[in-house]
C-alpha cells in the first residue's frame, strides 16, 4: 500500500488552470437564441426575402454552434484523454487542512465522527487531482469521505457516507450532483441526494437507508488504517469495473486506458448541454 506525506515531494499535484470558453458559457447560448429569436420575428414580420435569408444564416449558425459541442466533445476524448491503469490513491499523514469546508468538518464532528486520515490522486496527466479527508464513527459502525475534486477549472466538495457489512455488501449515500455514467454495481448501491445541503440531514437519511440493509446483514467497521486500506481497495474496484465496462479499451503500449469510439461518443454527450442539466433535473425529481 502507497504511502506518502506532505514531506514527500514524489506526489506532484500541480494543476493548469484553465478558463472555461466562451462557447460554454449560459450567458452566450442565451445570446445565441436571443438573436435567432430575433431575426425570426423580424422575418416573420416584414416577410422581405432579405429578412428570411437572415433567418436562414441565423438558423444555420444556431443549429451549428449548439451541435458543435456534441461533435468535439468525442473527438477530444477518443483522441487526448484516458483513464490510468490504477486509481493510485496515496496516503497522507498529516492533519486535515483548511482547503476542506470547515462547516463540514465541524458538523462530522458533532455527529460523532473522528478523523482517520487523508489521501489523494495525484492529477498523472488528467489534470485534475482528488483530495480525500476521511472520518469514522465507531460507535454507529459508519465512514465518511470528505472529497475535494481540483480540476484546472474549479475545486468542487463531495459528501460521501459508507456503510459496510460483513458479507462484502457495501453502500454509500452521498451530495453528489452528478449523474450516474457507469451501470450500478448491485453489491456497492451508491445513493445521491444533490438537494440536500445539511451534513446531518444527510447522515440522517443514511442511517435510515442502513437501518433497511441492517435486516439481512451486519454492519462492520475497521479502525483508522482499515478503513483507509479498504478505501484504497475499493477504489482499485470501481477503476477495474469502469475500465471494463466497455466504455474503454487498452492502449497499444498497455500503460493506459483509451476511450473506445462509443465510449467516447457516450462519456461525452452526457456531459454536454442541454443533456447535463437535463439529466439532473430528472434524477433530482427521481430522488
Amino acid at each position: 500500500m502507497p504511502e506518502d506525506s506532505n514531506d514527500h515531494p514524489d506526489i506532484d499535484l500541480t494543476i493548469k488552470h484553465k478558463a472555461l470558453r466562451s462557447s460554454r458559457l449560459p450567458l452566450t447560448r442565451l445570446h445565441i437564441f436571443a438573436i435567432w429569436i430575433l431575426v425570426t420575428i423580424l422575418a416573420a414580420i416584414t416577410g422581405h426575402q432579405v429578412s428570411w435569408h437572415l433567418f436562414e444564416i441565423a438558423s444555420g449558425a444556431s443549429i451549428a454552434f449548439f451541435l458543435w459541442p456534441f461533435v468535439q466533445g468525442p473527438y477530444l476524448l477518443y483522441t487526448r484523454r484516458s483513464l490510468p491503469l490504477r486509481a493510485d490513491y496515496r496516503i497522507f499523514t498529516c492533519e486535515i487542512g483548511p482547503e476542506y469546508p470547515k462547516h463540514r468538518i465541524d458538523a462530522l464532528f458533532g455527529l460523532g465522527f473522528r478523523y482517520a486520515g487523508q489521501l489523494v490522486q495525484a492529477p498523472r496527466g488528467r489534470n485534475v487531482a482528488v483530495h480525500v479527508a476521511m472520518f469514522i464513527h465507531p460507535a454507529n459502525q459508519d465512514s465518511v469521505q470528505l472529497g475535494r475534486i481540483v480540476s484546472g477549472l474549479r475545486a468542487t466538495h463531495a459528501l460521501v457516507f459508507k456503510a459496510r457489512f460483513d458479507d462484502g455488501f457495501a453502500f454509500e449515500s452521498s451530495n453528489s450532483h452528478t449523474a450516474q455514467i457507469f451501470r450500478p454495481n448491485p453489491c456497492f448501491p451508491v445513493f445521491r441526494f444533490p438537494a440536500l445541503r445539511s451534513t446531518t440531514d444527510l447522515y440522517r437519511l443514511h442511517r435510515k437507508i442502513k437501518e433497511q440493509f441492517a435486516l439481512s446483514h451486519s454492519p462492520t467497521l475497521a479502525d483508522d488504517e482499515g478503513e483507509v486500506a479498504e478505501f484504497i481497495a475499493r477504489a482499485e474496484i470501481v477503476r477495474h469495473r469502469h475500465a471494463h465496462s466497455g466504455d474503454y479499451k487498452l492502449a497499444t503500449a498497455g500503460d493506459r486506458y483509451v476511450y473506445t469510439c462509443w465510449g467516447a461518443i457516450r462519456h461525452a454527450w452526457l456531459q454536454t448541454w442541454p443533456i447535463k442539466p437535463f439529466e439532473l433535473c430528472v434524477y433530482t425529481a427521481e430522488v
